[in-house]
């Protein structure tokens, strides 16, 4: 019987910054209308290791209206309609400028008016800004374009089994897409010298699984065959700002949620690494990421969301099979009480003689280059 060590470890992350530079205006005459443009963050808090939205996605839909200061009175006007095919702000590499996003044709700024934007990222065919016709009226927000919601299909960016966490690959097609919200930016026209800050947040969880071994293995092999995770909500309806639901989403199964898992599969398996160092600097060998999906915000229930690792142990001419199973929460032992947006959370095993040792960190989603966000436990021997 093989025990199971769980320790919780919560990890604290500073959230980066994403910005770019501003989209370039054709008038070098101060007196000239200035080219409405766009600055992107993402979960600004700080601009170290800052990045550009660009790197998880090429297009963005915004919405915008502008009212006149002289009469307040008056109708607002359609500035951009995110809605609308031609009005999605594309990233172009190719384009000779400091700022790379682009439309057509360009607005600009009206000096008697005040703006109101909100913006999506990639695009408005999953989540949609729900508003009035004035896109300032605070009855707006954002919400599922589908009734029916928005189904994961369980994408594993780990198809290979890497040391890092790879985070960039939710576009969507025939994978998942990792959503981003923008919240809502006020501007005068009068004093709109510089660019529209759109700050976007990712409204979606990611999970990580990453196994590593214990050095009393380092003479033997541990093949990890498959990792799943099964019994999570793949489906969810999504409305801003409601406080009774996990992170604003309403997450349920599908009818296709028998099927659904988190996987990663090797018909040969994969070996796991072999520890570092030696004397008392010994340590486990380095964590192998199995998984890396974006999970629905949701609530987790005792006994039913779960972990599922196969894996084999051979020494020599001897090789012995092992099924060991996590229940996410089982009674009073909890890896995790819940998903929520903007969050990054990992398992990491350590498999050990008869024993497998668990720990579970939390994190910020931040947005920085390929390489880990999270920081393993320390392993000792």
């Amino acid at each position: 019987m093989k025990k199971i060590l769980l320790f919780a470890a919560a990890a604290t992350m500073m959230v980066a910054c994403v910005k770019t530079e501003k989209l370039n205006n054709d008038f070098v005459n101060n007196e000239a209308p200035r080219v409405i443009g766009f600055n992107t963050f993402s979960d600004k808090a700080t601009r170290a290791n800052a990045e550009t939205l660009d790197a998880y996605h090429g297009t963005f839909a915004v919405w915008s209206t502008k009212k006149s200061n002289n009469n307040q009175n008056a109708a607002p006007q359609v500035v951009f309609n995110g809605n609308d095919p031609a009005d999605i702000i594309t990233f172009d590499a190719t384009r000779n400028a400091p700022n790379n996003w682009t439309y057509s044709p360009f607005r600009y700024w009206d000096k008697q008016a005040t703006y109101s934007f909100e913006a999506v990222a990639p695009n408005a065919d999953i989540i949609t800004y729900s508003s009035p016709a004035d896109v300032a009226n605070t009855a707006g927000n954002y919400v599922t374009a589908n009734a029916a919601g928005y189904t994961l299909v369980g994408q594993n960016l780990q198809a290979t089994p890497d040391t890092v966490e790879i985070k960039k690959g939710f576009v969507g097609g025939n994978g998942d897409t990792d959503l981003m919200t923008a919240s809502k930016v006020t501007r005068n026209g009068a004093n709109a010298i510089e660019d529209v800050n759109l700050e976007f947040k990712h409204i979606l969880a990611k999970l990580n699984i990453a196994i590593a071994k214990d050095p009393a293995f380092d003479n033997v092999k541990v093949m990890i065959d498959t990792v799943y995770v099964l019994g999570l909500d793949d489906n969810g309806t999504y409305t801003e700002g409601t406080s009774a639901q996990i992170s604003g989403w309403t997450s349920a199964k599908s009818a296709n949620a028998a099927n659904y898992k988190l996987a990663y599969t090797n018909a040969n398996g994969v070996e796991l690494l072999n520890g570092t160092g030696d004397g008392e600097n010994y340590k486990a060998g380095k964590f192998l990421y199995f998984i890396e999906s974006l999970v629905m915000p949701q609530s987790i229930e005792d006994k039913v969301e779960k972990l599922n690792i196969k894996y084999r142990i051979k020494s020599g001419n001897v090789e012995q099979s092992y099924d060991y199973v996590l229940n996410l929460i089982d009674g009073e032992t909890k890896v995790f009480e819940n998903f929520q947006d903007r969050n990054n959370y990992a398992i990491f095993l350590t498999v050990r003689p008869n024993v497998i040792s668990v720990a579970a960190t939390t994190s910020a989603w931040t947005d920085k280059s390929a390489g880990s966000n999270i920081v393993p436990p320390v392993q000792n021997n």
